[in-house]
């Protein structure tokens, strides 16, 4: 049986419901635009996040990004860090850094972090030459269970360290991400049914990506595979493959809709208490209850209509969805006359497949919850930042783990694993936790039953 990807996005559309007196709907679903393997932005400069690091050790790592660093070539970079860190003391710091889980899961969400394993690791490490990175794309239907995906390896040669520049060597990277994205996302439920005619697309589409992205600079191969859209079925009471702007309840969010809520995005909003911010969210909530409701269905359904940038959608899908949800659980208690329940997040990941001598697959449901000791105390960036990191850990871990180590894994393996990332991530001031009861683990290894 299909289990649906529970979001935090619904708490946040609870919160409306509650505020209002309205009752829940419980079909909305997050769009897989925002799943496993796609990190969440949220890029926020403050404390080096290991607790291992000293400041000192933060500002060491800092001074190596030398001002326009980024329209440096290669190789004047290397030789500038290698001048700079030839003492036994900075050798020593590279090499923490290098074995630290905790930077490297939050490569993705954290400024120093994404420095540290995107630029100083891969350009000065002894394999600076060529450099594979990984990752997948998926089309954008609401559950992730039933989205294609587009996993791929690829590779960044370097031919000339002295002409080329880190901000060239950036840019293809993220070119190569996002055209990867592209091949999957301007595709009809049709096209992503049908493997062969995909398969085509991609290799032309890759083909294409690798001939404008590679230079006399900087060579590109890109290797992948792909999983198909799954059909309908006929009996589908869910409505999976249903166009979204037809099950919406609210039109989309306006442009007056957006800044209002964007007035509370100031600059200093990370560092308030939490307890404040959800205060003030509670207030502008409280005000228009249609103006939340289009916003909300709009996060849920990864439908926005105005221009938002980067930060502003980090804004409003993560830290507005997390207070909202927070602030829903305390008004249920002022209903229900009970103490709040905690908050929580909850997905199912995408299914790893093999079909290398059969037929082999694994999937995983997980929930975990989080309690905030003092609100009056935690800050929204702290917050933030340790969901976030949790989620993306947890990521990490169902990606990069090959599936063949994970078919060996019994599910009490995988809770472990998990327990052992939320206490990565909890602090003083939040407790994350997960038990068995929390993990759903699935797998099914056809090779074996072939072969017996």
């Amino acid at each position: 049986m299909k289990k649906k990807i529970v979001s935090i996005i619904l708490a946040t559309l609870l919160t409306v419901h509650v505020l209002s007196g309205c009752s829940g709907q419980n079909n909305l679903q997050k769009s897989s635009k925002s799943s496993a393997g796609t990190p969440i932005s949220m890029l926020v400069q403050g404390d080096i996040p290991d607790s291992s690091f000293s400041q000192e050790d933060y500002q060491k790592l800092l001074a190596l990004q030398f001002d326009g660093y980024e329209d440096m070539t290669v190789s004047d970079y290397q030789n500038r860090v290698a001048k700079l860190t030839d003492t036994a003391e900075y050798r020593d710091l590279l090499e923490r850094v290098s074995k630290s889980e905790t930077l490297y899961e939050l490569k993705d969400i954290d400024e120093t972090a994404a420095f540290l394993f995107y630029v100083l690791e891969p350009l000065t490490g002894e394999k600076w030459k060529s450099r594979d990175y990984s990752g997948y794309a998926t089309s954008g239907f609401p559950y992730l269970e039933d989205n294609a995906i587009l996993e791929y390896v690829f590779t960044l040669t370097i031919l000339n360290a002295d002409t080329l520049t880190i901000r060239e060597y950036n840019t293809t990277r993220l070119s190569v991400i996002s055209g990867m994205q592209d091949i999957v996302s301007d595709k009809t439920k049709e096209e992503l049914q049908n493997i062969n005619s995909m398969l085509a697309t991609i290799q032309t589409d890759t083909d294409y990506l690798i001939k404008q992205l590679k230079t006399e600079k900087i060579d590109v191969s890109i290797d992948y595979a792909y999983f198909p859209l799954s059909a309908p079925d006929d009996n589908d009471e869910n409505g999976y493959f249903e166009d979204t702007r037809e099950q919406r309840r609210y039109s989309n969010g306006t442009e007056e809709d957006y800044r209002s809520l964007l007035s509370l995005k100031t600059q200093n909003y990370q560092n308030m208490s939490l307890a404040d911010f959800n205060n003030t969210l509670l207030a502008w909530a409280n005000e228009n209850h249609e103006r939340m409701e289009r916003i909300a269905e709009d996060t849920g359904w990864n439908d926005f209509q105005v221009a938002l940038s980067d930060e502003e959608l980090s804004f409003v899908k993560l830290t507005v969805f997390l207070s909202g949800m927070e602030n829903g659980k305390a008004v249920q208690s002022i209903y229900t006359g009970t103490q709040p329940s905690n908050p929580y997040y909850a997905e199912e990941l995408p299914q790893k497949i093999t079909t290398k001598n059969g037929t082999a697959w694994c999937s995983l449901y997980y929930r975990f919850f989080y309690s905030i000791s003092d609100s009056e105390t935690i800050t929204v960036g702290e917050r933030d930042r340790q969901i976030v990191g949790m989620i993306n850990a947890v990521h990490a871990f169902w990606n990069d783990t090959d599936i063949e180590s994970i078919l060996k894994m019994e599910e009490s393996d995988i809770v472990a694993e998990l327990q052992r990332i939320a206490s990565v991530y909890s602090t003083d001031n939040i407790t994350i936790t997960i038990n068995a009861e929390q993990v759903h683990f699935e797998r099914m290894d056809e090779r074996n039953i072939l072969t017996n």
